[in-house]
């Protein structure tokens, strides 16, 4: 019986930093190791709903702010660093929780990815192909022409709705010669320890009313002040860091293109969008 550790997972806006403060609260030996996406990347502070750097003070945390905007980082880079932090905390004689909603970084940590990666040049030439792909034909449109090359992955996508990993599809079947999906049945090399998932769910119109509350509030903590500073600071739109959601519509509001109110509408859809996705993916972990 392989030893396990708890993750705790779940939509934006669900709770799980405040239910991670209360797992330490039980047991001081606690080291969090993010599994979210969005906060790898040094200055996205307040747009990303980091934990504060004073409860980074008492809780150790691993995997926050370890990139420059610039840089791409992976779900295999991922799986490798978690895993040896993870070995390292229990060396240590400590206790590794593992806290995110990322579901692409806690499968590949715990069950495996490919070993295949295709080369970043033409990943960064097939990504400007599939952009204007995307804007000239639309999601429905490039499903469609997904069928045609990489089956498994319309099947997936095609359940999930997510436009994200549509472009993904493509940019890796462009990049590399061939599908995904074939990638992906490569045999990945799971991880010697067992996720324990705690999944947080909350009611559908709780978390959409949660989410408008915490973009309101992001927004008066100075989100935009935030991304002013980063644009200033030679942060540009094309640079991974910005993918989060937010940053590049208030990019918008400091180029006087998109008026503030209008921005923060369509960052709650957004948001709100994406925790759909993100519902939909943990099912799988409610049955583990």
């Amino acid at each position: 019986m392989k030893e396990k550790i708890e993750v705790i997972t779940g939509p934006t806006a669900s709770g799980k930093t405040a239910l991670a403060l209360k797992r330490f609260e039980d047991d001081n030996t606690i080291e969090i190791v993010n599994a979210d996406a969005s906060l790898l990347y040094k200055g996205f502070d307040i747009g990303t709903a980091k934990p504060r750097r004073e409860i980074r003070n008492i809780i150790p945390h691993h995997i926050i702010d370890i990139l420059d905007p610039s840089v791409r980082f992976n779900a295999k880079e991922f799986s490798t660093l978690a895993r040896n932090i993870i070995r390292d905390i229990i060396a240590r004689g400590k206790r590794p929780l593992v806290v995110g909603g990322t579901g692409f970084y806690i499968d590949a940590l715990f069950f495996g990815i490919s070993t295949f990666q295709a080369d970043e040049e033409k990943l960064d030439e097939a990504r400007i192909k599939v952009a204007g792909m995307m804007k000239e034909f639309g999601f429905d449109l490039m499903l469609v022409k997904l069928k045609d090359i990489d089956q498994a992955m319309f099947d997936q996508i095609s359940r999930e709705r997510n436009p994200r990993r549509l472009e993904r599809a493509f940019e890796f079947y462009y990049a590399a010669g061939f599908p995904l999906g074939e990638a992906r049945k490569e045999k990945p090399e799971p991880f010697e320890f067992e996720p324990s998932f705690t999944v947080i769910e909350v009611e559908r119109d709780e978390l959409r009313q949660r989410i408008a509350e915490r973009i309101n509030t992001m927004i008066f903590e100075g989100w935009l002040r935030e991304v002013e500073n980063l644009l200033v600071n030679g942060v540009t739109e094309i640079m991974p860091a910005m993918n989060a959601i937010g940053y590049k519509q208030l990019a918008a509001v400091n180029r006087g293109e998109v008026k503030l109110d209008d921005a923060r509408e369509d960052i709650i859809i957004r948001t709100r969008q994406y925790a759909k996705r993100q519902v939909t993916w943990m099912k799988q972990y409610l049955k583990k």
